[in-house]
């Protein structure tokens, strides 16, 4: 019952409904403040926000956590699927997350596989909540290439079909727009 906030989203969702020849989906717009939107017959019926993005940028570099991390290390798929396991298990998140740090100090991962591990855990959370629904219909993710990709190796991980749209979905949504006025 909290208050959530859209901030142009919008435009992106109604281009990639329109790319995508349908009305009715579940969408995913990760970020920062990575929002998931449920349409249904073209009306936003439902959206969440979740601060993925934030979290990985605070733990990464302003937690005890980012003093094992390397950072200019190169994605880890595997690692990265590790972490996304690891957040669908019992317990806490936060619990989840000192293992980013015991995993680096015990030598069972290496400073540069961390960060893949530590945003499998986060991506994995966000999704825990959405793997119980069932999607018939592909999750459709509106978002830059590097961050649907994590999340299309987390969703396809879990047997949530997808599809992926970057920018497209914006300048169609805009074209849309435009093209109603």
């Amino acid at each position: 019952n909290t208050p959530d906030v859209m901030r142009g989203e919008e435009v992106q969702i109604f281009g990639a409904l329109q790319l995508a020849r349908r009305d009715s989906a579940t969408l995913v717009l990760p970020g920062t403040h990575s929002k998931w939107v449920q349409v249904e017959h073209g009306r936003v019926t439902q959206f969440q926000t979740f601060m993925t993005g934030e979290v990985f940028a605070l733990m990464s570099e302003h937690s005890i956590l980012g003093k094992t991390l390397d950072l200019n290390g190169a994605f880890d798929e595997a690692t990265f699927l590790q972490g996304v396991v690891q957040s669908q298990q019992a317990g806490s998140v936060l619990h989840h997350l000192f293992a980013v740090r015991t995993l680096g100090l015990f030598e069972r991962m290496s400073a540069a596989q961390l960060p893949s591990y530590l945003s499998g855990l986060l991506i994995g959370e966000e999704l825990r909540q959405q793997a119980a629904s069932t999607h018939t219909e592909p999750v459709i993710l509106i978002g830059s290439e590097a961050l649907t990709l994590r999340y299309t190796l987390a969703l396809q991980h879990l047997r949530i079909p997808c599809q992926s749209r970057g920018a497209e979905a914006t300048w169609a949504g805009l074209f849309a727009l435009a093209s109603t006025c």
